[in-house]
């Protein structure tokens, strides 16, 4: 794919939330300038380092005028508010968003807003593309060969209404996208928050090949996800499952503003029914005919049993 640099119809704003990423962050950006494709301007907000970030970038925004700094007075916003502030900060018609301590392949870029352009078709539905991913430490050695894996292969709604498959740092959005984005409350992460409207008025496309490092580390987000929710865990339900549960009220309620297809309409009154519904063997019925992707093949059984044991499982479903 080629693009002029000054097209800025075919251009791309990659976003990055900083906090506390001096050993990494270097690397990341790197990785930005060796794209193939070269028609973006990246956008770094920090989010109140304490360590040499904001030097780091100012380097690289002297040296590269694609690079531009927007400092504020808004302090420390958290990873998700970040996210979206700064989604709502840019104007071109593409969205990337870019985690500081990844390091993304050359032709990632390339690739996804090729698939990109192709699934939302002239009209410019809503539309988002994400990737795989190489699991890393923090010296990019392998940890697991993908992030997603075969979770990712199932499409369509029920690939990611239980179990979200759309990692955040692999993700190209247009601006369709973020405008019905802007239409209800920003309350989860943005990788699920945006992968659920593609699927519920536009369209969500994946890319199997790894086309970043997901670099892992003690202060990563991830890292920090899975102390908290092996804090939590039972031996009824487990960690991954609570999870899945827990999406239930923002898909029965956050998300009910937004102009659905007739398609996401059917799916998700199918999905509702799991919580809701009284005839076990009908949610049985439903739980095998759409084939859900989870977490793990366990969280599939313990859900079995759970819909077999109660009346409806809206006790399980959390006030988050």
């Amino acid at each position: 794919m080629s693009a002029s640099s000054d097209d800025a119809s075919q251009r791309i704003a990659i976003v990055l939330s900083t906090y506390n990423g001096e050993a990494y962050i270097a690397a990341q950006l790197d990785s930005l300038i060796a794209q193939t494709y070269q028609n973006w301007r990246c956008y770094i907000r920090d989010d109140g380092s304490k360590d040499e970030s904001i030097t780091i970038i100012k380097r690289y925004v002297a040296q590269d005028p694609r690079f531009i700094f927007l400092e504020d007075q808004l302090g420390n916003l958290g990873v998700v508010q970040a996210y979206f502030h700064l989604f709502n900060k840019v104007d071109e018609p593409y969205i990337a968003a870019c985690d500081q301590d990844d390091v993304w392949f050359p032709e990632k870029l390339e690739r996804s807003l090729r698939l990109l352009q192709s699934i939302e078709t002239v009209k410019k539905i809503p539309a988002l593309v994400h990737t795989d991913s190489a699991f890393v430490d923090s010296q990019l050695n392998s940890i697991r060969d993908q992030f997603i894996g075969r979770r990712g292969l199932k499409t369509g709604l029920n690939g990611i209404i239980i179990a979200n498959s759309v990692q955040g740092g692999s993700t190209l959005f247009n601006r369709a996208l973020n405008n019905e984005s802007r239409k209800i409350s920003a309350k989860l992460p943005y990788d699920y928050h945006l992968g659920m409207i593609a699927e519920l008025t536009g369209a969500r496309g994946f890319i199997s090949d790894n086309l970043l490092y997901y670099r892992q580390h003690n202060s990563s987000s991830i890292a920090r996800n899975d102390a908290k929710l092996q804090d939590s865990e039972s031996s009824d339900i487990s960690p991954t499952l609570q999870v899945s549960l827990s999406n239930y009220r923002h898909v029965k309620q956050d998300f009910s503003a937004l102009d659905w297809t007739s398609i996401a309409k059917k799916q998700v009154a199918e999905y509702l029914y799991l919580f809701e519904g009284s005839s076990k063997l009908k949610k049985l019925y439903i739980l095998f005919k759409n084939r859900y992707a989870f977490y793990r093949r366990k969280d599939l059984l313990s859900l079995i049993v759970l819909i077999l044991k109660h009346k409806n499982l809206l006790g399980f479903v959390g006030n988050n």
